[in-house]
């Protein structure tokens, strides 16, 4: 179970290191999606293909190719912009991150 978790923990934060890489990409990027679709895999490998984590993340950065990065870019202000989404990602893999490090603490 610890090594488990262990491994989630790292998983994660491969994942969140790689959001300031991504936040200076531009407005519409190749690997923004890329990385979105890798966390969501993440995600669904670590907590199951419907376990609330993945579909949270999937609300947050939207369900089809088009709002998840694989599309036309929007205002950067816009609510569904890239800075935007990232900000969501980012702050909802931390509250994962921060679960999972409390549950290996108490393990």
């Amino acid at each position: 179970m610890a090594a488990s978790v262990d491994r989630a923990i790292a998983r994660l934060r491969r994942q969140l290191d790689q959001v300031p890489w991504l936040r200076g990409r531009g407005p519409v990027s190749y690997h923004y999606g890329q990385w979105v679709d890798a966390t969501h895999h993440a995600l669904m490998t670590l907590f199951g293909e419907d376990s609330p984590e993945a579909r949270g993340f999937l609300e947050i950065v939207g369900t089809g190719a088009a709002e998840r990065g694989w599309g036309v870019p929007l205002a950067p202000d816009h609510q569904w912009g890239l800075r935007a989404r990232l900000d969501r990602a980012e702050s909802y893999l931390r509250q994962l991150l921060e679960g999972l490090e409390k549950q290996a603490q108490a393990s």
